[in-house]
């Protein structure tokens, strides 16, 4: 009677226990869950022998329902604490990658074992007459519950062949993109890119096609297609899409991206362009650097996307041109039209070939640089330690900060391909300063215009670091030696109608 009362107050605690430990660590729960079965073995022990082929002696059929009842706890118990092994070992290292299915497959499986186990050898009932009743139900319950069978026996499939795990980016056709999140029993849970999440049911994903993006490397390889007017020649379109590509800093070098023409038509042919990048998550923002760059690459050598109607497509860019597109940076916003006329007349032109260097990090030339052409490396040097800040192309301008301040340059330029440049250095600028040198505050505040002008990240970095905020007025008045001036009510007119000022004395060219 003792052992039967320990045996009903164990299967109380065993029951409380696996409740209330679900959120404790699983040593904890393996520990307690060992020590259980061990306190209840001993008490099956005294009462019928061993739980493996028990002998139940007790007088009366409560009695004996009550040493049955105990001997089916300690199976379900044992059994529980095999499952528990598992989960903490076999299943967290590898079946939790491939998803829940497997885990609660082979967990199902000792369960069932210990049932029938039970039955045989406790309640000694004739399996094979429970098989065959089973069977019947079996059937009944499969034309029942077809869908979610069809669902379960797909999710076993599916785990067999195994095309994706936890954590891969996978493409389903529907079409549907994400990560796969979780995979149970009926359903693959994937988190798209917007947050959402997408549950495919295994029988519609074993008929779908699937494409795992990240095996067997998470690079993904993606194509662009642009238009260009029939009148430029492939091979200047191939040399622009080319400075492109360098300019966009997520796409690989590796694989080698290409450019190719791939339609032919009486205006405009068709190029494609060939890329990839690191990962899923760099596509778009890839794709939409490289289209950026291709059209300001194809504005600053003045080519056309296709042929406008009576007119053509130049292929080689129109060195006025550039040096007005120069002028047109917001430092010179507030001057008047003869003076950039002037600045622009000055401005020297500069070509370079690969590897060489436009200034190098320190240099106080006071210049300011526009790049007309090409591709260039912006670079810094701490101690003995070089590293790339990025890349300027067609369009850029840089040194802003050291024409007007004389400050060193932060950083090396240096040439990856063949580049041209325009540049207008101190003694250009120093007449117009002294016939109106109120535009010192409209060369500082469209400096630090051009500074934080989010697509100039790169080109300002050249000299960011050189002027502490709130002193660059006066460096640019040191620098240029102008007196204070006072900007009174006609310097703000002049700000806002330039064309005022055109009537000032010349300075000297």
């Amino acid at each position: 009677m003792t052992s039967q009362i320990a045996a009903g107050l164990l299967i109380c605690l065993c029951a409380t226990a696996w409740r209330m430990m679900r959120s404790l660590p699983a040593w904890l729960r393996l520990a307690t869950g060992a020590v259980l079965l061990a306190g209840l073995t001993a008490a099956v022990v005294q009462m019928v022998g061993s739980p493996l082929q028990p002998v139940f002696v007790a007088t009366g059929a409560a009695a004996v329902v009550w040493e049955q009842v105990v001997v089916a706890a300690w199976w379900l118990l044992a059994a529980r604490l095999l499952v528990e092994v598992l989960r903490s070992t076999l299943f967290n290292r590898g079946l939790a990658a491939k998803g829940r299915l497997q885990g609660d497959l082979l967990a199902g499986l000792i369960y069932l074992a210990a049932v029938l186990t039970v039955v045989d050898t406790v309640l000694d009932l004739p399996i094979r007459a429970l098989l065959a009743t089973s069977g019947v139900i079996a059937i009944v319950l499969g034309l029942a519950l077809q869908s979610t069978l069809a669902d379960v026996f797909s999710g076993i499939a599916v785990g067999i062949e195994r095309p994706f795990n936890i954590g891969d980016r996978v493409w389903l056709e529907g079409p549907i993109e994400g990560v796969v999140d979780q995979v149970n029993w009926r359903s693959v849970r994937i988190r798209t890119d917007g947050g959402d999440i997408a549950t495919v049911p295994h029988s519609v994903a074993a008929k779908s096609r699937v494409i795992n993006r990240s095996v067997p490397t998470p690079q993904r390889s993606d194509s662009v297609r642009i238009p260009c007017a029939a009148s430029v020649p492939p091979e200047r379109v191939a040399e622009l899409v080319r400075h492109a590509l360098l300019l966009s800093p997520r796409i690989l070098a590796q694989p080698q991206p290409a450019v190719a023409l791939v339609r032919i038509g009486r205006r405009s042919n068709e190029y494609e362009i060939g890329f990839a990048v690191a990962s899923s998550n760099d596509l778009w923002h890839a794709k939409s650097t490289l289209l950026e760059q291709v059209l300001r690459q194809f504005r600053s050598a003045g080519v056309e996307t296709a042929d406008r109607p009576g007119g053509g497509a130049t292929s080689e860019p129109d060195p006025a041109s550039g040096s007005r597109r120069f002028l047109a940076i917001p430092l010179f916003h507030d001057i008047a039209d003869d003076q950039r006329e002037r600045l622009c007349r000055q401005a020297l032109s500069r070509s370079l070939e690969p590897g060489d260097a436009l200034f190098r990090q320190g240099d106080t030339e006071g210049s300011l640089f526009f790049v007309a052409s090409g591709v260039m490396e912006v670079t810094r040097t701490v101690g003995a330690r070089s590293s790339s800040l990025g890349r300027i192309g067609a369009g850029d301008y840089i040194g802003e900060i050291g024409l007007l301040t004389g400050a060193p340059h932060a950083a090396t330029i240096t040439a990856l391909t063949p580049s041209d440049v325009l540049e207008l250095r101190k003694e250009h600028l120093a007449p117009l300063l002294a016939e109106t040198p109120h535009l010192m505050h409209a060369f500082e505040a469209s400096a630090r215009r051009g500074q934080a002008l989010f697509d100039r990240r790169v080109a300002a970095s050249v000299g960011a670091e050189t002027v502490p905020p709130g002193q660059l007025l006066a460096r640019i008045r040191d620098y240029f030696r102008v007196h204070h001036v006072r900007p009174g009510p006609d310097a703000h007119a002049a700000r806002r109608h330039p064309a005022a000022q055109a009537n000032s004395p010349p300075g000297g060219d």
